[in-house]
């Protein structure tokens, strides 16, 4: 990954937004959002990809949705499935520019 480390992008969008280019494409990230019980245990979370516009400002293609009861869940998921041409998160990796 350029411009950082894998590890810290995928534990950065377990929590909050990031942005990523691929090729001269521009993709965000919706970081993982999550609802609790009144004990703090999940009940889903949820993260989102969009590519957007170079001035990112406008949307261009929904990317994924994934939805499942933990976060944990989604982060696997979100490595394993194909993103951006056919390819996964880690088929990519090396590509992706964390901007």
């Amino acid at each position: 990954m350029k411009n950082g480390n894998t590890r810290e992008f995928l534990e950065t969008i377990a929590a909050q937004d990031a942005w990523l280019e691929y090729r001269g494409r521009y993709f965000f990230v919706n970081g993982c959002c999550c609802e609790t019980d009144r004990q703090g245990r999940e009940l889903w979370a949820r993260l989102e990809v969009y590519e957007m516009t170079k001035g990112y400002k406008e949307w261009v293609a929904d990317i994924c949705s994934i939805t499942k009861p933990t976060v944990r869940e989604v982060m696997e998921e979100f490595v394993r499935i194909p993103l951006i041409d056919g390819k996964t998160f880690w088929e990519l990796e090396n590509e992706l520019e964390w901007v």
